[in-house]
């Protein structure tokens, strides 16, 4: 990705698409580019909109569940609107998981 434009301040999309890449690799190559996508002055819509993905995305739900670099717990006690769905769609799983032989 092209780290120089994750410090535009126009381009929020950017900051939500590489946050997500590196919650999904789990690992960081560039400390200081991960650490911008929330520092724009615009934390408050990159965090909702990973959230938002989380929700319709498995993936990166379970990336963010166990991923080192954000905490989970925390967002979520941040923006308790998603805090329901997440643990909803936790419990849905649970029972396929138990309804599946």
């Amino acid at each position: 990705m092209y780290l120089p434009k994750v410090y535009d301040p126009a381009a929020h999309g950017y900051r939500v698409r590489y946050a997500i890449a590196n919650i999904l690799r789990d690992r960081v190559a560039n400390e200081g580019a991960f650490s911008v996508c929330f520092e724009m002055g615009d934390e408050d819509e990159v965090i909702c909109a990973i959230l938002r993905r989380g929700l319709r995305n498995s993936t990166l739900r379970a990336a963010l569940r166990r991923s080192h670099l954000v905490d989970l717990n925390r967002w979520l006690s941040r923006y308790p609107v998603f805090t329901e769905a997440y643990y909803n769609l936790d419990s849905e799983l649970d029972q396929d998981q138990i309804k599946t032989p």
